[in-house]
């Protein structure tokens, strides 16, 4: 196959971009996304983070702007401020490297509207990327017309739909012209997707990139039952015991986040937070600050998960499984990218064994691991697959005696009893792991009873 990024399909100029970035072959999902768009084709996408798609749709956008026509001709929306503000530098960076006289605006909730309309209407953008909730509140104010757009990108389509974005996207899909080129990008395609793609695509071209595992396979991901122990504690003991080079912890809310930063603040770490309810500012002050090296910790909430990149994360913690079990997937992938090692710990409590096997389900591989002599150990989790299989049951040293005192006299109906004497033992077992059960089962009710005094 041709090398699509020498392709005299694409201006001479972003061919010349592309080699100054050092993009010298492309992946698999630019291959096949690039070739489509240049066509003119509407594409559904669905590849995993770090597979190149960014690139994938923003070089067949730029090769079709009209450098001349001042307004706007093409739309990608991202679900976060982080996503939005991470493509609008590498389109910058693209635009830059190729010396194309394109004006691109970045429009974002959580940032001045004043000035974003005043610098709007000064520079005249041809390629918006933008937050859903703010690009709607612009097309409402006519402040950004619609009529004359080319292409619409919906990118992290799933965590847009998660998210519940997918409303203020209906709204502007419909406002955009009939011979719009719209694509979809997204790591998943759930049902409720593509029923609302279907409805604005006629015959899209969908591309799958098979990922070859769920979690890469640089990534040392283990499971830590930490039994009754207090959870902010094990997170303490595991930051400080392998000294990561930059570590990035997982809360389910932004209460969570606050609680464990101030408590791991207070045991003498330097923390950085990351969630929903700071401002813009500190926002970015703190991403500069963590980029720079100047923290080695960072605590955050899942809106963060998808939409920052942090280069250098060694270490990922899961302070508790979150709701949206794909959301752990993309946690646990913010480690070990670019072929270098990583490590990823997730903490869970026995009543949250059935969401593990769900994840197992999904193709989450865990190590079960126990904190031993100041160090993560390899351990037996009794609830593993294989140690509740009846057909992996060892007899025990009586039984054996049994068997084989049976087995050497031969006497008639020797298997009879000896399948007798094997169901028997059985029975007894079961009726002592039964015992056993119903004594953990009132130990976890008690202690549930102590938790809400």
């Amino acid at each position: 196959m041709n090398n699509i990024f020498t392709d005299t399909r694409l201006r001479s100029e972003i061919r010349q971009g592309l080699a100054k970035i050092g993009f010298t072959k492309p992946t698999l999902v630019q291959e096949k996304v690039i070739p489509a768009m240049l066509k003119g084709e509407s594409v559904i996408v669905q590849a995993a983070t770090g597979s190149g798609k960014t690139h994938a749709y923003l070089i067949p956008i730029l090769n079709a702007i009209d450098e001349d026509a001042r307004y706007v001709q093409a739309i990608v929306t991202a679900p976060s401020r982080e996503l939005a503000d991470q493509l609008y530098r590498v389109a910058r960076q693209l635009r830059d490297n190729s010396g194309l006289n394109i004006a691109i605006a970045h429009l974002a909730g959580g940032s001045d509207r004043d000035r974003q309309i005043a610098r709007f209407e000064q520079n005249k953008p041809q390629l918006v990327i933008a937050t859903p909730g703010r690009l709607l509140d612009f097309a409402d104010k006519k402040i950004l017309l619609l009529d004359q757009v080319k292409n619409f990108v919906i990118d992290e389509a799933d965590m847009t739909l998660d998210l519940g974005f997918l409303a203020d996207v209906d709204k502007i899909a419909a406002r955009l012209p009939k011979d719009v080129v719209m694509s979809a990008f997204s790591a998943t395609i759930p049902v409720k997707l593509t029923n609302f793609l279907r409805k604005y695509m006629a015959k899209p071209e969908e591309i799958v990139i098979d990922n070859p595992a769920v979690i890469a396979p640089t990534i040392k991901n283990d499971l830590l039952d930490i039994g009754s122990k207090d959870r902010k504690k094990i997170v303490y003991k595991l930051l400080t015991m392998g000294q990561p080079y930059l570590a990035l912890v997982f809360a389910n809310t932004k209460q969570m986040v606050d609680e464990l930063a101030d408590y791991l603040t207070k045991q003498g770490l330097k923390v950085a937070k990351i969630h929903g309810g700071i401002t813009e500012r500190e926002r970015k002050r703190t991403l500069r600050e963590v980029r720079a090296g100047q923290y080695q910790y960072v605590v955050a909430s899942d809106l963060a998960a998808r939409g920052i990149d942090l280069p250098g994360v060694s270490l990922v913690i899961n302070y508790e499984i979150p709701k949206d079990l794909e959301f752990i997937i993309h946690r646990i992938g913010r480690t070990g990218r670019n072929g270098l090692p990583g490590h990823a710990v997730t903490l869970v409590r026995e009543e949250e064994m059935n969401r593990v096997g769900a994840l197992e389900h999904m193709g989450v591989h865990f190590d079960f691991v126990e904190i031993k002599d100041g160090a993560l150990a390899p351990r037996t989790h009794y609830r593993r697959r294989d140690n509740r299989t009846a057909a992996n049951r060892q007899l025990d040293p009586h039984m054996k005696g049994v068997v084989k005192k049976v087995k050497s006299k031969r006497k008639p109906g020797y298997k009879k009893k000896i399948k007798q004497a094997i169901q028997e033992d059985n029975r007894k077992k079961r009726k002592i792991e039964a015992r056993h059960e119903m004594r953990h089962q009132k130990r976890l009710r008690k202690r549930k009873r102590e938790q809400k005094r």
